[in-house]
Order: structure tokens, then C-alpha cells, then sequence
């Protein structure tokens, strides 16, 4: 992987012409001089050092023939050199156009860009293109190296292999490491800075100092050649994480959390029901619950339950807590009684097992994980030494990254242990273990709440650190809370409740008052939420799906719990400044199922607001957007004009196109020194009830906010 601009970017692949015959192997230069057998005895002698540093000198011309001619090694520095070369020129063009506030005031032809955040798409979808391009070459490698080297070349501005053919002189640095104490080298660094370039339009002419080529591979030694040991001898030692090998790893893992102070429970909670012994009825009803208390039928349960029977045993634990036979699954009243202890469920556990790979209840888990993804693939140098570099986890992948109530469960658990498709990975609130991925690569899941929980936070804010913890809690929130609506749920009556320990931890932590999935102290910015209008399969969503519409009210309007399906984020964009729009907040009620449990299921809820409200002609707009809108709002005069634009929450039935639909403006953003200042806020409808109450129906930005100049505000009343 690259470093470039202090973010990983994966290595381009780029358009070259055939092999020649005899080609597609390491070059004289390298196999004669870089990679000679001697490398092998120098590195196994230097078993004592952390390090073994390598330079040598190329012409770029010379580099770019071997490329010609198929050398791996030469290839893959080629593309990272043009690799970087692109992504400097795309930020290059990003700066170019990119100027201060002031520049952008002095010439109104330059406004809409700049207000206009398509205007930042060139580098970030150069660099998106790169990745993706990426990923269908190394890894998809039926059919896609051509698609990605189509999309390369019809972008301009791009290089291509014949760049290299050129006058400058490369220095190589390869740096041996043994990355996260291993005994044997198992990572290389690679720095390739041009020395000397007497060609003023050369793309590598500005490839020195901070701004050299920098990648990291990772090191295979696939035999013992002469009895030389310097590396890891195959990945399967590494990635695999077999069967017969995760247990003794998963204690030597737990061992070493259990000196973690941060990792200590309290050891005062015990849920209401624990699985006890090896004994073990598929789901806990109040039918069969006098004779599960004698013992469970193994024979009655699925695959996956068994595997977690099994897995708690080896590790030597004595009792179990599964949700599906530790609560009785068709009694309200016990579900009711149940939710409030989640949280302490997860946080007392002394581990969590994630069962990331499992598809359905009968599929299990103990079991060969798949092979290693590359975003590099193994690449031979010498006859002892092979190069690549494996892609990183992706939790969505697996089943259990579409799964809603599993994302309270592993953001608030202690210690992880994740059986995922890549293999048997660790986590914990000090340390993470993934065995199946690249040296450096990340923790396998975002560590959302810590250290920003980690102790009481007073509510008041009365100190900068308190502020600046509480500043972090709602960003998290705000993370956790679009994560979250991209998950699917079996019931969407479960819309809070599968979400409610995560909450009640928040609330317990700052002293916060929970609103149906929003914050009090936060309100009037947790009102600025917005469905991203595509689902998880691609899917444009106008109208709620059947199973949404049929599970019944959910929540009030002006939450994000209401939508039911479709991805939440908060419009805020962080180098905005929001200022009110006179716009404030009179009062807001939520009523809960239960009246002793605020973070679970509603049954209703108002808000209060005094803003200014304008009525507008709308159409929808069958285009892509960088925002997710999908409707145009018009003022309707002697010429109609579009006066900015909407996304529309999914809705029950089809919105009447003749209808207006009605603008309650709250926000103002002020960019740079824009002279125009665009306006948020809700879209909304009248409830037909005769009175002046609403429901939200989504959210605008309005890009001529002069429709609301002259405007009173007024009072009313959302539900």
C-alpha cells in the first residue's frame, strides 16, 4: 500500500503494452544485483537487528524497459511511482481551483462552484476510481483488468507506462522490518525519490524529499532455501487461523487483556438467565421455560448455538448468556423487563463472541476461514522471497455487518473475540489482533465510545475538556446513529430498541435526555438529519417497504427512527458554520412504551418550534446528486425559478405532485464569504387534522434563501 498525503492508497495498475516473449519474470537488474541469492544469508544473519536497510539506483527509462518486459518487482514500482504521480497532479488541480473566501467574493462567477460541493469531486473521485480500479485488478481477475484500464485512460490527466520513459534517476530504499515484535521480518518499506530529471515535463520531476514514492509490502519466504529462515515461511501460519489453532491463540489473548485496567468488569452483574454447563431448544418461550430450566435439548438446536456452546467451553467458561435462549422471546413483559439490562449485558461480559460470519442460525462458524483477499497479489522475487500485500477486513462483508442489533453489542462489549470470514480475530479496549490482515492494518471495527466514556463526564460543560469530550460524544453519535440505519432488522418495531443500550450508556455518561433517538442538549442539531436515498442494494427508496409500513408507528416524523429503512447522516457538513435562522425550539415530549425506560420503543411525541415557513411547487429530479436530493423546489412567479433542493424521506404513499409542500427554514451556513448564505431545514406537510399540526417529509437546502425575506415567523407544532 501506498502512503500519499498521509492516507493509505492502493497501487494503480497501468495500461502497458504485452510482454515480450520470455517475458513475466524478475529482470537481470533485479534478479543479478536488488534480490541476489546473497540477500537471503544477509538477512537470516541480521535475525538479531529490527531492521536491514537496501539502496540502489535506476534510470527511469531503464525501470520503465523492464516494465516492458514483465518484471514484477519493477513493475510494482512503476506503478507506485505513477500512482503517486496522479494523485499530486489531482491535488495539484484541487488546489488550483480551490482558492480562500475572499477570491471566491470577488467574483460572482466563481459562486455557484464554490457553493456547490460537486465542485470537490475531480480528487476524490480520482482517487475513489484508483481504489476501486485497484480492487477489480487484483482481486476480481476475470474480465476487469481491461474495464479499469479503459476507465484510467479515458480520465485525463493520468499517466501512463510510457511516463516512465524518461531521464530521471530513482533512488530505491527497501527497509526490512519485523513489524508488531515478530521474530522475523515480515514487512518492507519502499521509498523511491528522483535524484536527477532534466525534463521539465516529466511527471516524476517533483518526486523528491516528502513528496518520494512510499509503499508497504509485506515479505513471504515460501521455502528454506539453503536452510535460511528469515521469514515467515507461508501466509497460512498467519491468515488462516484454522480450526485446530484459534483456541490456544484466544487464550494466550484473553490472558494478556486481563492485566488491561480498562478491560476489568465489575464483577456485580448477572443477567437475569445464564446457559450453565455443556448441556444446552432453539428459542427461550414461556411454553418451554420450566423445561430448559432442567437442561436443553442439543438436539434441538441450530448449528451456530452450538459452535457458541462449543467455543464457551473450550475456553473454559462456565456460563453462557444468548439472547435468543436467555429471554423469553414471546413475552412483552419480559423483552420489557430485559432492555434495560442490555447494556450492562454486554459491558459486565467477561467476552463477547462476534459471530461475524455466520449467515443464519444453522450455518455455524468453527470452521476454514476463506482464502486471504489481496489488494497486491504474491509476487515472486527470488527463489526464497516473495512479495504482496493482503487487503484489509471489511466488517461489511460479512453477514454481520448488515445486522442492526449487533452494533450495540460489539461497540459496548470489553473483549471481542470475532469469528469472521477472514478468520479468528481479537479486540479489546486496549489492544486488537487480526492475524489475517497486513501489518498496520486497522482494529477490525471502529472503537466508537472510548476513551470518550471511559469516566463520567459532568452534563453542564463547564470546562474545556468536558466540552471537547462532549463535542466528541455527539460527532460519535452521529457515527454510530448512520452506521446503524444502513443495518437491516427482522422487526421494525426493534427501529429503538436495538439501539437502546447504546443509548442508555450515552445518557448514563453525560446526563443526557434521550428523545427517540435524538439528544435534548443536542436537538436543534440532531434535527439535521437526511436519508441518503439509495439502500443497501442499490435501491432508490421514494415509499417505505411493505414490512416498514405494516410494523406501525415507529417514532415521530422529526426523528430518523421514523423512516424506518434507508441511511441517516447528518447534513452538517464540519467546516460549515451553522447559526440559527430564526428558528428555536419551544418543546418537545416523547411518551415511551414503557414510562420507566426512555431509550426504548415510542408510541408518541410533539415538537414545538417557532421558525419561518415559506410554500413551494416542487418535481422530482431523476439525476445524481452529491447530497442524496432528489427534488427541486420552485418559487412559483411570472418565470419560475428553482430556488434550491430536497431529499424526501421515505414516505407511505406517493407525495401529490400538484400539492405545495411547505419550507420551515432553521439553519444558515456561512461559507467562506459568500455573499449568498444558503438555508436547512424541514420539509414539511399539514397532518389534515383541521389544527396547525405537521409531519416532516424531509429536508432542504435552499440556495436563494430570499423566499423567506418578509416572512413572520410563527408557532407550530410537529408530530
Amino acid at each position: 500500500m501506498l502512503s500519499r498525503f498521509h492516507v493509505a492508497q492502493p497501487i494503480r495498475t497501468y495500461s502497458q503494452p504485452q510482454p515480450q516473449p520470455g517475458g513475466r519474470g524478475i529482470c537481470p537488474s533485479c534478479v543479478n544485483g536488488v534480490f541476489a541469492s546473497s540477500l537471503g544469508k544477509s538477512l537470516a544473519e541480521a535475525r538479531d537487528e529490527l531492521s536491514l536497510r537496501l539502496s540502489y539506483s535506476r534510470l527511469a527509462r531503464d525501470l520503465h524497459a523492464s516494465v516492458l518486459v514483465g518484471c514484477p518487482w519493477c513493475t510494482c514500482v512503476g506503478n507506485a511511482v505513477l500512482t503517486c504521480s496522479d494523485l499530486d497532479y489531482w491535488m495539484e488541480a484541487w488546489n488550483g481551483s480551490h482558492s480562500d473566501g475572499a477570491s471566491l467574493d470577488e467574483d460572482d462567477s466563481t459562486l455557484q462552484g464554490a457553493a456547490d460541493p460537486e465542485a470537490r469531486v475531480p480528487l476524490q473521485a480520482a482517487v475513489d476510481d484508483a481504489a476501486s480500479d485497484e480492487e477489480m485488478t487484483h482481486i476480481d481477475s476475470e474480465g476487469s483488468d481491461e474495464e479499469a484500464e479503459d476507465a484510467a485512460s479515458e480520465r485525463p490527466g493520468f499517466y501512463t507506462i510510457e511516463s516512465l520513459n524518461c531521464a530521471a534517476k530513482l533512488e530505491i530504499t527497501i527497509e526490512f522490518l519485523k513489524w508488531n515484535r515478530s521474530l522475523l521480518f515480515n514487512l518492507i518499506e519502499v521509498r523511491a525519490e528522483v535524484m536527477t530529471s532534466t525534463e521539465d515535463d516529466s511527471p516524476l520531476r517533483n518526486m523528491v524529499g516528502e513528496k518520494a514514492a512510499a509503499m508497504k509490502l509485506e515479505v513471504i519466504c515460501p521455502s528454506t532455501a539453503d536452510g535460511v529462515i528469515a521469514f515467515n515461511q507461508n501466509w497460512d501460519i498467519v491468515s488462516a487461523a484454522s480450526f485446530g489453532e484459534w483456541v490456544p491463540r484466544a487464550e494466550t489473548w484473553l490472558r494478556a487483556c486481563e492485566a488491561h485496567a480498562s478491560c476489568s468488569t465489575s464483577g456485580v452483574f448477572q443477567p437475569t438467565r445464564l446457559i450453565d454447563g455443556p448441556k444446552q431448544q432453539y428459542v427461550l418461550t414461556r411454553a418451554c421455560l420450566s423445561e430448559m430450566r432442567k437442561g436443553l435439548d442439543l438436539t434441538r438446536l441450530p448449528k451456530t448455538l452450538l459452535d457458541a456452546i462449543a467455543a464457551a467451553h473450550q475456553l473454559g467458561f462456565k456460563y453462557l448468556w444468548i439472547d435468543a435462549l436467555c429471554i423469553i422471546q414471546d413475552s412483552p413483559q419480559d423483552k420489557a423487563l430485559e432492555l434495560p439490562r442490555m447494556a450492562d449485558t454486554y459491558r459486565e461480559s467477561e467476552l463477547t463472541l462476534i459471530i461475524a460470519s455466520a449467515a443464519a442460525a444453522g450455518d455455524g462458524f468453527l470452521k476454514t476461514p476463506n482464502p486471504a483477499r489481496f489488494l497486491l497479489h504474491p509476487f515472486q522475487v527470488n527463489s526464497g522471497l516473495t512479495f504482496g500485500y493482503r487487503a484489509p477486513y471489511k466488517a461489511s462483508a460479512d453477514p454481520i455487518g448488515s445486522r442492526a442489533w449487533t452494533l450495540q453489542e460489539r461497540v459496548l462489549s470489553r473483549r471481542l473475540l470475532i469469528f469472521s470470514s477472514s478468520g479468528v480475530m481479537w479486540m479489546c479496549r486496549e489492544d486488537f489482533v487480526n492475524p489475517g490482515a497486513a501489518p498496520g492494518a486497522g482494529p477490525p471495527y471502529q472503537t466508537f465510545l472510548d476513551p470518550y466514556l471511559s469516566a463520567e463526564h459532568p452534563s453542564d460543560q463547564t470546562t474545556a475538556r468536558d466540552k471537547d469530550a462532549q463535542a466528541q460524544i455527539r460527532e460519535t453519535w452521529a457515527t454510530i446513529r448512520a452506521d446503524y440505519t444502513e443495518m437491516d432488522l427482522s422487526y421494525y418495531t426493534d427501529k429503538l430498541p436495538a439501539i437502546s443500550a447504546l443509548a442508555a450508556e450515552i445518557g448514563h455518561k453525560t446526563g443526557w435526555t434521550y428523545l427517540a433517538g435524538m439528544w435534548k442538549e443536542n436537538l436543534f442539531s440532531d434535527l439535521h438529519w437526511r436519508c441518503m436515498k439509495q439502500n443497501l442494494s442499490g435501491e432508490r427508496l421514494t415509499l417505505k417497504p411493505t414490512k416498514v409500513k405494516d410494523a406501525g408507528y415507529l417514532a415521530p416524523s422529526w426523528s430518523w427512527a421514523s423512516v424506518g429503512v434507508s441511511a441517516v447522516v447528518d447534513s452538517e457538513d464540519e467546516r460549515d458554520d451553522r447559526e440559527t435562522f430564526d428558528f428555536s425550539i419551544l418543546e418537545c415530549q416523547v411518551e415511551t412504551v414503557d414510562p420507566g425506560f426512555s431509550y426504548g420503543p415510542v408510541k408518541g411525541g410533539y415538537l414545538e418550534v417557532s421558525g419561518k415557513t415559506v410554500e413551494l411547487a416542487w418535481r422530482y429530479e431523476d439525476r445524481p446528486s452529491w447530497d442524496g436530493s432528489d427534488i427541486s423546489l420552485i418559487e412559483q412567479c411570472d418565470t419560475p425559478l428553482v430556488v434550491g433542493d430536497g431529499t424526501l424521506d421515505p414516505l407511505d404513499e406517493p407525495l401529490d405532485p400538484d400539492i405545495k409542500v411547505i419550507c420551515l427554514g432553521m439553519s444558515k451556513l456561512k461559507l467562506g464569504q459568500q455573499r449568498i448564505i444558503p438555508v436547512e431545514g424541514l420539509i414539511i406537510v399539514s397532518k389534515g387534522s383541521g389544527v396547525a399540526v405537521f409531519r416532516r417529509i424531509g429536508f432542504f437546502r435552499m440556495t436563494a434563501p430570499s423566499v423567506f425575506e418578509g416572512v413572520a415567523t410563527r408557532i407550530l407544532r410537529i408530530e
